[in-house]
């Protein structure tokens, strides 16, 4: 009863751990796509990635 009390825990710190380390990744990665569409935008270009961004309808 007290191991599977205790991997349930450990399991449960693995899940936790997992989706902040997931969350903080994204969030990263927006912040540096905004600083990629800061600097494009002081040079006066376009951002070469947003065409993939763009969804068309069907």
């Amino acid at each position: 009863m007290q191991l599977s009390l205790i991997l349930g825990l450990v399991a449960l710190i693995f899940v936790v751990a997992t989706v902040l380390v997931i969350a903080e990744d994204r969030r990263a990665a927006r912040r540096a796509a905004q600083r990629r569409q800061a600097r494009l935008a002081d040079l006066g270009e376009v951002d070469p990635l947003a065409a993939r961004k763009l969804k068309l309808d069907r």
